[in-house]
């Protein structure tokens, strides 16, 4: 993967410097998580990603969410977080 990084990076250096250097850093863990924010934003649900990763903790998942999403996922977990 690192190598196919490096290559894409390398291909684009010179028309798009500042994506070529992310991809020059990127890691199989950056497409993790590349992969839980995108499958977040378009409406995976937090559990299902959370197992994907997987993550002891939807907490922990949660970080890849939007500040929007966030917001609206902190409040639905007010409303129907585990019960003591």
């Amino acid at each position: 993967m690192r190598r196919f990084f490096r290559l894409a990076g390398d291909t684009i250096e010179a028309d798009h410097a500042p994506l070529a250097e992310k991809l020059h850093r990127a890691s199989p863990h950056w497409m993790r998580h590349t992969h839980a924010t995108h499958a977040l934003g378009r409406g995976a649900q937090l559990a299902t990603v959370r197992d994907n990763l997987p993550h002891a903790s939807v907490s922990t998942t949660s970080t890849y969410l939007r500040s929007d999403e966030v917001k609206r996922a902190r409040q639905l977990g007010e409303v129907f977080g585990a019960r003591k």
